[in-house]
Parts: C-alpha cells; sequence; structure tokens
C-alpha cells in the first residue's frame, strides 16, 4: 500500500515511515496541507495520515482539495491529531476525512484501521470498475439503438399507414417493437397491408423487420398476388429465422373499388369484419401456421375472401391486446375486444383503446400492442413499372386428371396458374383464379366423382362419415377423370376468360344450385364453395346435367 503521510513535524512522519516501510508499506511525506495535495494530483495514494494543525494549509482545507480532486475515486484520510474534543472530531469528518487517530498513535489501532479501509478501498475499486464496464457497455448499446433504428425507420419508410383507408394504434412495449405493420398500394389500384408480430419483443424481436419489408415492399411493387407474397415471406423467414423464433401475421389485399378483401392468417387471433352502422359482422379465423416455421412443401397459402358493404372494416391486431392483464389479474380478452369493436361508430379503434386503457388502468404494458382498421372504400390507381409485359396473343391451358392423379393431386389450381404467361394482368388476378379452380374442382371431385353428398356435414358424426367415405371412394377410383381448362380468346373477348372444368361422374341437382346462386340464397345442401365462385366469376353455366361447369371471369373486375 503506497500511504502519505502528512505532518509538519518531521519526527512524527519518519517515526510513521519507519513503522509502515517495516510492515512493507511504501510511504511518501509531505510536511503541509499544499504539498499534500500537490503529491494526491501528481500520484494519488492508496490513503493518507493528515495531521490537522500545519503551516500553509491545514488538514481541513487539504482534505477537501484533494477529495474534490478525487472525485469518486476512493483513497481514505485517517486524521492524526491530539486535539480530543468533540467539536474538532466532528470537523475532521465534515472536511472529508473518512477516520481519525489521537496522537500518540497507538501502532495497532493504526494497522486495524489501514487494513480495514484497504479492504473498503479494494470493495471501492471493484464498484469502479464494474460502473466503468457497465458505463462502456450502456454507451454500446445506445448506439447500437440508434443504429438500429435507423436502419428500421428507413426499411419502412414506404409504408402508406397515412392512406384514408387506413386507421392504426402502436404502442411497442420497448424502444424496439416486435410487432410489424407495412402498407403498400397496388399498382392498379387497391392496397396491400401486413400485420406481424414476432416472436418476444424489443430489438431481438424486430430484427426480422427489415427482409419482411423489403421483400414486401419488392413484391408489393410488382403487383404480385397474395398467395405469392405470402409463400416468398414465409420462405425468407424460415431460412432468415433462428429456429426459436417465427412471426404471426396477416396479409390483406383490398381490391380498388374497396368491396372484397382477401386475407391469408397465420397466428394471430381472428379478425373482425365490422359495420359502422350495425357493428360487429363477423369473425375472419386465423388457419395457418406463422410465418416462417414450415419449409416450402408443407406452406399452406389459401386464402380468405370477403366481400364488403359501404361502410364495413377489417379489424386486425395482436395478441398483445387481447392478453393485456389488469391489477386483478384479469386478461382483455377476445370477448371484450369485439363487444368494444361492435359498437356502431365513426372510430371503432378510439372506442377500443380507450376502453383498453380503462381496462389496464395504471398495470404496465408486456408486450407490443398494433391494431388496424382496413376500411372498405375506394382507392386511387397509380400507374407503376412493374417489369411485366402484355400480350394480345391467344392462348389455352388444358389437363385431364385421372384416379391415380386425383388420390395424389391436392392443388391442381395452383400448377395450372403457373403455366399462365406472366403478365400484368394475368398476374394480378391469379389468387381469385386460383380460388374459383380450387372450389370448382373439388366440386366436380366430391359431388361428381365421388357422389358424395354435403347434407351429411351438418352434423359432427356426419362429418366424420363424409370424410370417411371421401377416403374410401378415391381408393375405390378406376376409369374416373377430371378435366380442367383455361382459355383466353383475345379475338373474341380480350376482358374474359373461360375456365372449364368436366368429370365422369353422374352431375347433381346443378337445377337446385343454380337457383341458389342467381337468387343468392346461401343455404346449400352442397356446392358451397360455388357461391364464393358466384360472387367472384361473371357468370357461370353448369352443362350435362352439372358434369361439366363453365366459368367465365372478367378480367377488368376490381380484385
Amino acid at each position: 500500500m503506497n500511504v502519505l503521510i502528512v505532518d509538519d513535524q518531521r519526527t512524527n512522519r519518519e517515526i510513521l515511515t519507519w513503522i509502515l516501510k517495516d510492515l512493507g508499506h511504501e510511504c511518501d511525506q509531505a510536511e503541509n496541507g499544499e504539498e499534500a495535495v500537490n503529491i494526491v494530483k501528481a500520484k494519488a495514494p492508496d490513503l493518507i495520515l493528515m495531521d490537522v494543525v500545519m503551516p500553509v494549509m491545514d488538514g481541513y482545507q487539504a482534505t477537501k482539495e484533494i477529495k474534490q480532486h478525487l472525485g469518486s475515486q476512493y483513497v481514505p484520510v485517517i486524521f492524526l491529531t491530539g486535539l480530543a474534543d468533540k467539536s474538532t472530531l466532528i470537523k475532521c469528518l465534515e472536511s472529508g476525512g473518512d477516520d481519525f487517530l489521537s496522537k500518540p498513535v497507538d501502532e495497532i489501532v493504526l494497522l486495524a484501521k489501514m487494513n480495514a479501509h484497504g479492504r473498503t478501498r479494494e470493495l471501492n475499486e471493484q464498484v469502479r470498475k464494474k460502473s466503468r464496464e457497465l458505463e462502456y457497455h450502456h454507451n454500446r448499446l445506445q448506439q447500437e439503438h440508434a443504429m438500429g433504428e435507423h436502419v428500421l425507420t428507413n426499411a419502412m419508410k414506404d409504408s402508406e399507414l397515412d392512406s384514408p383507408c387506413i386507421n392504426h394504434f402502436i404502442s411497442p412495449a420497448s424502444l424496439f417493437n416486435g410487432d410489424l405493420l407495412l402498407a403498400a398500394q397496388k399498382p392498379g389500384g387497391g392496397l396491400y397491408v401486413f400485420l406481424g408480430d414476432f416472436t418476444g419483443h424489443g430489438l431481438a424481436a424486430s430484427i426480422g423487420a427489415v427482409p419482411v419489408s423489403q421483400a414486401f415492399y419488392a413484391m408489393t411493387a410488382k403487383g404480385l398476388s397474395l398467395t405469392e407474397i405470402a409463400r416468398t415471406l414465409n420462405l425468407s423467414l424460415y431460412k432468415f429465422l433462428p429456429d426459436h423464433m417465427f412471426c404471426a401475421a396477416t396479409l390483406v389485399e383490398l381490391n380498388q373499388v374497396g368491396d372484397m378483401a382477401k386475407l391469408w392468417m397465420g397466428g394471430l387471433p381472428d379478425g373482425v369484419v365490422i359495420s359502422k352502422d350495425s357493428g360487429l359482422k363477423g369473425t375472419v379465423t386465423s388457419k395457418h401456421m406463422p410465418l416462417g416455421i414450415l419449409d416450402d412443401d408443407e406452406f399452406e397459402d389459401d386464402l380468405e375472401f370477403i366481400k364488403l358493404a359501404e361502410g364495413d372494416s377489417i379489424v386486425c391486431y395482436t395478441d398483445g391486446i387481447t392478453e393485456g392483464i389488469n391489477k386483478q389479474g384479469e386478461m382483455f380478452g377476445e370477448e371484450r375486444l369485439q363487444l368494444l369493436l361492435g359498437k356502431p361508430t365513426d372510430n371503432p379503434l378510439e372506442e377500443l383503446i380507450v376502453g383498453f386503457k380503462q381496462f389496464k388502468g395504471e398495470t404496465e404494458q408486456e408486450d407490443d400492442i398494433s391494431v388496424v382498421q382496413i376500411k372498405s372504400m375506394p382507392t386511387e390507381y397509380t400507374q407503376q413499372e412493374t417489369g411485366f409485359c402484355e400480350s394480345s396473343l391467344p392462348w389455352s391451358i388444358s389437363t385431364t386428371l385421372y384416379a391415380s392423379d386425383l388420390i395424389k393431386t391436392q392443388d391442381p389450381a395452383a400448377q395450372l396458374l403457373n403455366m399462365m404467361p406472366k403478365t400484368e394482368r394475368f398476374n394480378a388476378h391469379a389468387d381469385t383464379l386460383r380460388t374459383i379452380i380450387t372450389e370448382i374442382f373439388s366440386n366436380a371431385l366430391e359431388h361428381g366423382v365421388l357422389g358424395l353428398d354435403s347434407t351429411l356435414k351438418n352434423t359432427e358424426d356426419g362429418f366424420l362419415e363424409y370424410y370417411h367415405l371421401r377416403g374410401q371412394r378415391l381408393q375405390a377410383l378406376s376409369d374416373d377423370f377430371i378435366s380442367i381448362g383455361i382459355q383466353y380468346a383475345p379475338e373474341i373477348d380480350s376482358q374474359k376468360l373461360t375456365i372449364t372444368v368436366s368429370d365422369s361422374g353422374k352431375g347433381f341437382d346443378f337445377e337446385y344450385v343454380q337457383s341458389c346462386l342467381n337468387d343468392d340464397i346461401e343455404e346449400l345442401s352442397y356446392g358451397r364453395g360455388l357461391l364464393l365462385v358466384r360472387s367472384l366469376a361473371k357468370d357461370i353455366e353448369f352443362v350435362d346435367g352439372g358434369a361439366t361447369v363453365n366459368v367465365l371471369y372478367d378480367l377488368e373486375v376490381a380484385i
């Protein structure tokens, strides 16, 4: 230990130096306070033995200046004084002294006090070292946060969240948001919306925002189909994210007129359809796995189609709001959310957020919260460069699936659409065309070829029986087939596509189905998917007792 001995009496300094050096300590000497201050400024000792009464500068003033110079560095000052009155001792401590000894100094007491203050000094140095490390890491973290915030802000700067079609509320639980809300205009009019919730929250959760936002804006600028966007985002996150992370998400595509929405939902709570006049109209089920869990072969990309009336909205949200807990430990839940959104009002989100804050009270927010309302209203047409070229050439695609094909084929529509010309027009209608072909194919297989009766699905036992029979009859197929054809003849009508599906079955009660479709009756005992086809197509025609279905599709319809 390096000890500074401060005393105007040389004898006292020498005696203390002799004692301390004999015990292995190093010593420096100062004969007054001013000299002691200068020595400390040059090199701080480990401990100071300070006399009180000295010329030039006394011990009180010297100690004050030394402590001020050292700041948070702990160098104990032990006063040595022959004055034993209480006021002197108090003054020693008030000036910054840490302890005192009476003269003449008792060697044993001196060493005991030096050891005690030595331990205190070591602890103080450990604390100061940790404090410096924490300060370093804090400054580095602040720099990383600033850089991360800059990257994320720039990654999402193109978002169209100020669109009149959108109303939203975002409340992160920490500096970085694990939720992600993006919006982009469709090149031909309409809107794309992405709402995602990455595993956890904070910087680690938000790291996936960069690849998602870049891919989202690149694909929406080209007007790609919602299924293609969902599939590409899933594959990107499947490769990019660690195994324990994924992104629960909802993707919405609103058509230019604003009366039709397509949704892909995976892992987020069910969406809500509301009307400003009549309140809650229904829910949209989230039925897929979150993005980033399944590889491309396992990924399911089928969509939900929602018809919207004027004044309708779709509200999607992350689970941070439904899982919010108040001071009583109650969860906010979907029932409260739907009750608040279901009130007829011009601003349902404001009603929801006010009600949620009242429910939570002063309880701390534990998860990121995002809510988006997508309104049914027309959007502006924006012509953008897509990279696709138009063609006026006629074309047709056809295939026939026989028994062995029907057993193993799950989704022929996707493969057929991959054969279509990759033009802006056809690409924009890909999701709708796929839905139409899938529904007609399913109807031909189940009711035409397999002869199943959908009334079986009306009960739980009947539902199981239906799919049991379906499996049995599939395996028993022999000479059965289904043919699918798509034809485009611009020389006849450049605005139309014709889709034809024929099967080898005996047909079904197509007259009953046709009358239901014409009268917009939704209570069909079978062929319910044809109702959706009717809402998406210009016309639907049944031939050969229902064994052949012709669908006329309008390429100019707002999708």
